[in-house]
């Protein structure tokens, strides 16, 4: 059975709803044992919106509510939780496996790390953000997800 849990919204009745919601509709599996942790801060690492990472057992969501010193509007908030999600599903279903640093490169041209992930079996390192097939299955679900999945009944 997946359990979650989630840190610093204030409206957690509400969220709650919205994250079961979300489990239902991305069909992630009532037969895994994995645990989601969804934690609101005021800044992400790099500036990002949101980042997940983890793996089939445990999977570590964390959201933004301000990006360049703007906060972020409430319903894409939501959507980028949405987005989140997505990975959260490729994760515990195993089509996404972070391995994390492989190599790192020290040359005058480059520093830097090399990142591998697998996608569904392939082998992607240093994929560029905008090309990664997780990236873009995220992107193209995250509106329909937060449509389908977001209690509009229940108030803030």
């Amino acid at each position: 059975m997946i359990t979650f849990g989630i840190e610093g919204f204030k409206h957690k009745k509400m969220m709650e709803e919205y994250v079961l919601n979300m489990l239902d509709y991305l069909d992630i599996s009532d037969e895994s044992e994995a645990d989601i942790e969804i934690t609101l801060t005021d800044r992400c690492d790099g500036d990002a919106g949101g980042y997940c990472h983890g793996d089939e057992e445990q999977v570590e969501i964390e959201l933004a509510t301000h990006v360049q010193d703007y906060e972020i509007p409430y319903q894409r908030l939501m959507i980028n939780l949405a987005h989140e999600m997505v990975h959260a599903k490729q994760l515990i279903s195993g089509e996404l496996c972070d391995k994390g640093v492989v190599g790192v490169t020290n040359t005058p041209e480059k520093i830097g790390l090399s990142m591998k992930q697998i996608w569904k079996g392939e082998e992607y390192i240093d994929c560029p953000y905008w090309d990664q097939p997780w990236e873009k299955e995220a992107y193209s679900l995250e509106k329909d997800v937060f449509k389908a999945c977001f209690p509009i009944g229940l108030t803030i």
